[in-house]
C-alpha cells in the first residue's frame, strides 16, 4: 500500500508542475537574439527575435509552436517589455522558421523611441525577447533527447505559444563602449534611461565659491580685524 501511494502522489506532483506551466501568466524569455540589419534610411532594424535554444529559465520556445494572429492585430512594440509606456515602435513582418523567428521593427519618432534608435544605429544595443503565454508544452523525453542531446540540460520544452508581444531590452552589446559614448556626449541620453542601462549618471560640477570681497581690499586696514583676547594662556 505504502509504494501505491508514493507513487500516485509523484504522479500528481508532477501532473500539477506541468499544469502550472500552462496559465495565461505572462512570460518572458530572453534568448541569444539579436539585431541583424539596421537600415537608417527606412529607420528599421531587422532582427532574430525568439530562437529553439534553451533560454535563461532552462526552457525552449519552439519557434514553429508559435501564433501571431492576435499581435498581427496590434502589432505594436514596447521598450524593455513595458507595455504602461507608449511603444517605441512597430513590427512591419514576422517570419517564422524552423529554428527562429525574425521581424522587422520601424522606431517611431517620440523622445524614448528616439534614444533606443540611435543605441541600435551606433551598435550599443542588438538584443530582443518575447514576452508569450504558454499554451502546450512537455518534459524533454528520452527521445528529445536522443535526437538533440542538448535537451537535457532543459526543463521543459514549450510547443505552443502565444506571442504577446517583442522587445528590444537592456543588454547593451559593448557597455564600456556605450559608457564612454555618453560620458563624450556623442550620444545623449536621459537619466531615466540610463539609469536602466546601468550607466553611471554624472553629479553635476560644484561652481568654485563666488569671492564677494578681494584680501588686497584690506591692505592697511588690518587694525580692524584686532581683537581684544577671551584668556592668556600663561595665566591659566
Amino acid at each position: 500500500m505504502a509504494k501505491k501511494t508514493d507513487k500516485t502522489e509523484t504522479e500528481e506532483t508532477e501532473h500539477v508542475e506541468i499544469e502550472y506551466k500552462i496559465t495565461d501568466e505572462k512570460k518572458l524569455s530572453y534568448g541569444i537574439c539579436k539585431a541583424t540589419e539596421v537600415d537608417e534610411d527606412e529607420r528599421t532594424v531587422i532582427a532574430v527575435i525568439s530562437t529553439g535554444v534553451i533560454d535563461r529559465d532552462m526552457e525552449v520556445l519552439s519557434p514553429k509552436g508559435v501564433q501571431t494572429e492576435n499581435f498581427e492585430k496590434n502589432p505594436v512594440v514596447p521598450w524593455s517589455h513595458n507595455t504602461s509606456e507608449p511603444p517605441i515602435g512597430k513590427a512591419l513582418w514576422i517570419k517564422k522558421g524552423t529554428k527562429r523567428i525574425t521581424a522587422k521593427v520601424k522606431f517611431a519618432t517620440t523622445e524614448r523611441a528616439n534614444e533606443v534608435w540611435e543605441l541600435f544605429k551606433g551598435g550599443f544595443l542588438k538584443a530582443f525577447s518575447v514576452g508569450f503565454m504558454v499554451l502546450a508544452g512537455h518534459r524533454p523525453t528520452p527521445d528529445d533527447i536522443k535526437k538533440n542531446p542538448i535537451l537535457a540540460d532543459a526543463r521543459f520544452i514549450i510547443d505552443k505559444w502565444e506571442l504577446l508581444e517583442f522587445s528590444p531590452v537592456t543588454v547593451p552589446a559593448n557597455p564600456e563602449a556605450l559608457a564612454q559614448a555618453v560620458k563624450s556626449k556623442e550620444l545623449t541620453l536621459s537619466d531615466g534611461l540610463k539609469k536602466e542601462l546601468h550607466i553611471e549618471i554624472a553629479e553635476p560640477e560644484e561652481k568654485p565659491e563666488e569671492i564677494l570681497i578681494k584680501v588686497s581690499e584690506f591692505k592697511g586696514h588690518e587694525e580692524i580685524f584686532e581683537v581684544e583676547p577671551i584668556f592668556e594662556v600663561d595665566k591659566i
